[in-house]
């Protein structure tokens, strides 16, 4: 479910318990309720925007909204989302438009962007892996909730977080570097900052 505070719209999620009293928290972005069974909807909403100012301040920035008319952040630019169903499992961009053919809108964007991610890296690679005279790593990406890549030095693998895809290009260059910086040295100990430094002096 949705509603609007203050112009932006919000997603929030109502679970109904055996309790007295009403929760509002905030998780991965979304406004979370906790009511006691039988709470009107329309209360809550209310509540909800009684404490809009405390609960827009606690908010995250959101990079997606993954629904026809919302949005999503690619590199750091916002495209308006435009569902048009065909049962076909892609979307397109247009100018600052997306364009979806199913139904299934977060899951359809998320796996072109995996991609649109994965072929960034690689090139980035290419950039980056001379200057640790070190060939292509194994590359995958995957969804954390708490960190922007993982190297797994023993594997030859570097594993990177769909959300970069979100961010302006410099900051996914610098989890690259980082990443990659890892096979020289697996800590983050002041050695391990200096490789960085070595190959992005400005990080």
């Amino acid at each position: 479910m949705h509603i609007t505070l203050k112009s932006q719209t919000i997603e929030y999620i109502v679970n109904y318990k055996k309790i007295k009293s009403i929760y509002i928290r905030i998780k991965d972005g979304k406004i979370v309720v906790s009511a006691p069974i039988n709470t009107p909807l329309s209360y809550i909403e209310q509540l909800i925007i009684t404490h809009q100012d405390r609960l827009l301040n606690n908010l995250k920035p959101s990079y997606a909204l993954y629904q026809d008319q919302g949005y999503v952040y690619i590199f750091n630019q916002k495209y308006k989302i435009i569902l048009r169903d065909i049962n076909q499992r892609t979307c397109q961009i247009h100018d600052q438009y997306i364009y979806v053919y199913h139904k299934d809108i977060q899951k359809c964007i998320e796996d072109y962007l995996k991609q649109i991610l994965y072929q960034y890296i690689i090139n980035q690679l290419n950039i980056y892996l001379p200057l640790f005279h070190k060939s292509m790593p194994i590359v995958e990406i995957k969804k954390y909730k708490s960190k922007w890549g993982s190297c797994y030095y023993k594997e030859n693998k570097l594993r990177f977080n769909l959300y970069l895809i979100y961010l302006s290009k410099d900051l996914i260059d610098y989890v690259i570097v980082h990443e990659l910086s890892h096979f020289k040295v697996h800590n983050h100990s002041s050695l391990f900052y200096k490789e960085i430094e070595k190959r992005m002096p400005d990080y």
